[in-house]
């Protein structure tokens, strides 16, 4: 059998392009992960972030703990349905994976998220199978292993590719985009979008999403205007715990008025 033609139909089963937060690239591999539910991307980002959290980047390390108090809070579950909907979800989650093409060797590759998933009463362990963790561990730093977890959480057509616009000017003060420029870093110089189609099809409801997943990001979005027509956008980024501030101040995402721009990062 055709190994080129297998891999296509894996990577991408109904003929169509997937979305781009189920494609995985890390170095020679490339992947596509199943479909989850909301409470399965919360367990898998949940249990990547703990790998994250550990730091020392041991591949023997395959085991990962949460005290069932914290899970219980990130997944936002309530103890009234917690045994009934956990374990329901956690069944389903174990046969949850990856297809993984390596480039150089021209491998396909099928595996799952996790070997096992424990729970004694107080934590819940996480062992990740033996390829997804060494996946995981190719990741350079905590900024690529971020990004893999937003990946994997955003459901928006556009969310990944907004969110990879901004992230990388985190902190770096006011940044400006001419429109040409701005569609082709969201992959859309192929679209005859308007800036008012743009805003209301792709910014707005990816900058929606984005907050809802993490109050400690703060966008300053506003578009700059040459007479009446949108030439350009300016934006500045925050992240932390200035973020955090400014968000209980302006919880929800909003595009500034016409020829308001962003104030200046220090």
């Amino acid at each position: 059998m055709d190994v080129e033609k297998f891999m296509n139909i894996a990577l991408s089963p109904t003929g169509c392009a997937v979305r781009s937060n189920q494609i995985i690239r890390v170095e020679e591999m490339i992947g596509r992960r199943d479909p989850l539910s909301e409470l399965q991307q919360k367990i898998v980002t949940t249990a990547i972030s703990l790998i994250n959290s550990f730091g020392d980047g041991d591949s023997r390390r395959r085991e990962y703990r949460i005290h069932i108090d914290d899970f219980s809070g990130i997944c936002d579950l309530s103890f009234e349905n917690i045994h009934c909907h956990l374990t329901g979800e956690i069944e389903k989650i174990t046969r949850k994976g990856v297809w993984l093409y390596n480039t150089n060797s021209r491998l396909l590759i099928r595996t799952q998220w996790f070997q096992s998933i424990v729970f004694n009463g107080r934590e819940i362990m996480f062992e990740f199978t033996e390829r997804i963790l060494a996946l995981i561990l190719k990741f350079a730093n905590s900024d690529a292993v971020y990004h893999l977890v937003k990946g994997i959480q955003y459901k928006g057509r556009h969310t990944l590719s907004v969110f990879e616009l901004i992230w990388s000017w985190k902190g770096k003060g006011v940044i400006e985009y001419t429109i040409p420029q701005l569609m082709q870093q969201l992959h859309l110089e192929h679209t005859r979008y308007s800036y008012g189609q743009l805003k209301l099809r792709v910014l707005e409801p990816s900058f929606e999403e984005i907050y809802a997943w993490d109050n400690a990001i703060h966008v300053h979005f506003s578009p700059i205007f040459s007479g009446r027509k949108v030439e350009g956008v300016h934006f500045a980024v925050t992240v932390g715990e200035e973020a955090r501030e400014m968000r209980k101040r302006e919880p929800e995402f909003k595009v500034l008025l016409p020829g308001q721009k962003p104030a200046k990062l220090v």
